[in-house]
């Protein structure tokens, strides 16, 4: 085709598929036959121009208009130039939102290819990363894609691919020796978000914040972990708080704490700064922990069903 839109908040996807196709139009950034325009100050009539202007000692001329807004709010001028494209132009617009309704829209939609980019399902996100893996003469283990999608996906400020692919770069770097990736190399190299989230649903807990408590619960489980993991990984903390309050009169430093909890530095460092003692007293954290356990077997006789159990015991602590 002669003209493409890539748009979309995926911006892993659209440099993706944006180097391919510069790659087949065999372009390089020094081709005098290719033009660049960027920003949302841009010339449309200048645009239209280049676009009609015949390639110089070549059979094609490309022109590149990266996050012009031009899509979202329309443009005459570049809306003639796309519905009088010569043969030998061939136009990519990458923009990061659109409105459909534009007569710009529909005559790039109606000369050419338009492409949605957002963040793939589990499934492609799955056969991109295990391919990758792949690729490097490595296999990944499912223990090991799981534990990737959810350190990766859990926390929506980072759920882009662009992440996705960082972390994973630092996963093939720790285990380059080695022809598989197990769940242990992620657990080691990758920041387990979904821990962020349980971190913050204690907090909102102690601070008697329900809906925030509800919104974090239904994010895990998105996530595809299972309330009771969700109510073990609960326990695991408080556990940590139990023994935080039997040493809290006692100065021992963050470091000695941590190798008596078994956890990283940080952890205990983020216990402190979240003031987690104060707000959940020694006798408040017993109580929790009794009634975790009770629930916990009640949902393994099959006395009560495990999401049900979980979120009652999380609205109890909320009041």
């Amino acid at each position: 085709k002669n003209v493409y839109l890539l748009y979309g908040d995926e911006a892993y996807l659209k440099r993706q598929l944006l180097s391919r196709l510069l790659g087949a139009l065999d372009v390089t950034e020094d081709d005098m036959n290719y033009s660049v325009f960027e920003g949302d100050s841009l010339n449309s009539a200048e645009i239209a121009t280049t676009i009609n202007t015949l390639p110089f000692l070549s059979e094609r001329r490309v022109v590149l208009i990266k996050n012009s807004g031009f899509c979202s709010h329309g443009d005459e001028n570049l809306e003639n130039a796309i519905s009088s494209l010569p043969d030998s132009s061939y136009v990519i617009f990458c923009e990061n939102e659109v409105k459909k309704n534009t007569r710009l829209f529909k005559a790039i939609s109606s000369a050419g290819t338009v492409q949605e980019c957002v963040m793939p399902n589990e499934n492609t996100l799955m056969t991109w990363i295990v391919g990758r893996a792949k690729r490097a003469d490595k296999r990944m283990t499912t223990g090991a894609w799981n534990a990737f999608f959810k350190a990766t996906y859990a926390n929506k400020e980072t759920q882009n691919m662009d992440y996705m692919n960082n972390e994973f770069e630092k996963v093939l770097a720790y285990c380059q020796d080695r022809s598989e990736i197990t769940e242990a190399d992620v657990e080691a190299i990758v920041s387990p978000q979904y821990m962020d989230k349980i971190f913050d649903m204690i907090n909102a807990i102690g601070a008697k914040d329900i809906k925030t408590v509800m919104r974090l619960y239904e994010d895990l489980l998105v996530l595809k972990e299972s309330p009771t993991k969700i109510l073990s990984l609960i326990c695991r903390m408080f556990r940590h708080l139990l023994i935080l309050h039997d040493e809290a009169g006692e100065r021992i430093p963050v470091d000695a704490y941590a190798q008596k909890l078994n956890v990283p530095s940080f952890v205990v460092q983020k216990y402190l700064r979240m003031g987690m003692l104060k707000k959940f007293p020694y006798d408040t954290v017993k109580e929790l922990l009794n009634d975790a356990l009770d629930t916990l077997q009640k949902i393994r006789s099959g006395q009560l069903n495990e999401r049900i159990g979980v979120e009652l015991l999380m609205i109890k602590y909320c009041h």
